[in-house]
C-alpha cells in the first residue's frame, strides 16, 4: 500500500460526501486506502460512511464512542498500512491530483515530511486564498531541511496544522495526538519536526480548508478555548524533551502570544477574567526584550506587549486596554 488517507468524522453529514468524493476521485494510479473513524456522530455521518464503504473497497470505517479529534486520529493511525499517511478533516477536501503529486514528490526527494500549500475559504470552498511560504522557497527551494539545519524562521512560518503535510508513516505512526485537547496540532508538529530528518516543501495547493463553520475550533468561545495554554505547555514539553526549546523558545512564545490574543477576541465575556488569571499563572521562561528584538512583524510585537501587560497588571486595567484596542 502506497498511501493511507485518514478521515476523522463527527457530525459533518453536510460536507462528508464532498470530502470522500475528492479522495476517491484521484489521478493517483498507486494503491491507497481511506480510513474513516466515526467518532460517535449523532447525525447521519456514520450511515453515510457505511454506505460508501459498501460501494468502495478502498474505504475502511471504524465506529467508536466520541473521543474527540485527537482520539479519532489516534484510532486511525492504528489501521494505516500505507508507506505514507495523509490526514484530511471531513469538512475539507483535496485536489484531484493531490495523492499523485505528493507521493511522487516524496519518493523523488526521499522525504520524511512534505509540507504543501492550501486554499482557505468558506465551507463551500469558495472565496479562498492560497497560503504560500515564499521565504522557504527562496531559502531552500525543493531541497530537504530539518530542525537542526533550518533557519529558525522555518518553524515560525510553517503552520502547525496536521492536514497540510504528507508524512512517512514510519515517522508518525507512533506519535500520538494529545487526548482531549483543542490545538492538538501544535505539540504533534513539534514532535514530528523534532524527529524528521528530511522535510521538503512543495508549493502547490493540494488542500482546501473550510473556515467559519459554527463548530470550528477557530470559533470556539467557551472553556475549551482555554486549551490554547495547555497546548502551549505540551508543545514546550516536547521541545524540551528533544533539546530544541532554547533554540525555538522565542518563536514558541511569539506564537503563543498571538494565539492568546486571538482567543481573547473570541472568548465569551463571562470567562474573560478567569482566562486572564490563567495567562498570569503561565510561566514564560524568556526575556521579553529578547523576544522583541527578534525580527518579527509589528502585529506580533504588539501581541507580545499586550501579553506582558496582562501579566503585570490587574484585571480592571487590562480590560480597559483590551477595550481600547478593540480586542474586547
Amino acid at each position: 500500500m502506497e498511501v493511507s488517507v485518514t478521515v476523522p468524522v463527527y457530525n459533518v453529514e453536510k460536507y462528508l460526501p464532498r470530502c470522500l468524493n475528492t479522495i476517491l476521485d484521484q489521478t493517483f494510479n498507486g494503491n491507497y486506502e481511506i480510513i474513516c473513524v466515526d467518532d460517535g456522530s449523532t447525525d447521519n455521518s456514520g450511515k453515510i460512511l457505511d454506505e460508501y464503504a459498501k460501494r468502495f473497497s478502498k474505504i475502511k470505517v471504524i465506529h467508536q464512542e466520541n473521543q474527540g479529534l485527537s482520539g479519532a486520529r489516534n484510532t486511525a493511525l492504528k489501521y494505516v498500512t500505507g508507506k505514507y499517511t495523509m490526514f484530511v478533516d471531513s469538512d475539507d477536501f483535496i485536489a484531484k491530483n493531490a495523492l499523485e503529486g505528493l507521493y511522487n514528490f516524496a519518493e523523488s526527494h526521499n522525504s520524511d515530511v512534505v509540507v504543501f500549500d492550501y486554499v482557505h475559504g468558506d465551507p463551500t470552498g469558495t472565496k479562498g486564498g492560497t497560503l504560500y511560504f515564499k521565504d522557504i522557497v527562496d531559502k531552500y527551494g525543493d531541497r530537504p531541511f530539518n530542525i537542526d539545519t533550518a533557519d529558525i524562521f522555518v518553524y515560525r512560518f510553517i503552520p502547525t496544522a496536521t492536514w497540510e503535510k504528507f508524512y512517512l508513516t514510519d515517522l508518525v505512526k507512533d506519535i500520538k495526538f494529545v487526548d482531549n485537547l483543542n490545538n492538538q496540532d501544535s505539540p504533534h508538529w513539534a514532535e514530528v519536526y523534532s524527529k524528521a530528518r528530511r522535510v521538503t516543501y512543495l508549493p502547490i495547493p493540494y488542500y482546501y480548508y473550510a473556515m467559519h463553520r459554527k463548530d470550528s475550533i477557530t470559533l470556539i468561545s467557551g472553556k475549551k478555548a482555554f486549551d490554547v495554554l495547555k497546548s502551549a505547555s505540551c508543545t514546550e514539553e516536547v521541545l524540551r524533551k528533544y533539546g530544541y526549546f532554547e533554540k525555538l523558545k522565542n518563536i514558541h512564545y511569539t506564537r503563543l502570544s498571538c494565539n492568546l490574543i486571538t482567543t481573547l477576541r473570541k472568548l465569551d465575556s463571562t470567562l474573560r477574567e478567569e482566562f486572564i488569571n490563567l495567562i498570569k499563572l503561565y510561566k514564560i521562561d524568556t526575556d521579553y526584550h529578547e523576544i522583541l528584538t527578534t525580527d518579527l512583524f509589528p502585529f506580533e510585537k504588539d501581541n507580545i506587549r499586550i501579553v506582558k501587560f496582562i501579566k503585570d497588571n490587574n484585571f480592571d486595567k487590562i480590560a480597559c486596554i483590551l477595550c481600547d484596542k478593540k480586542i474586547w
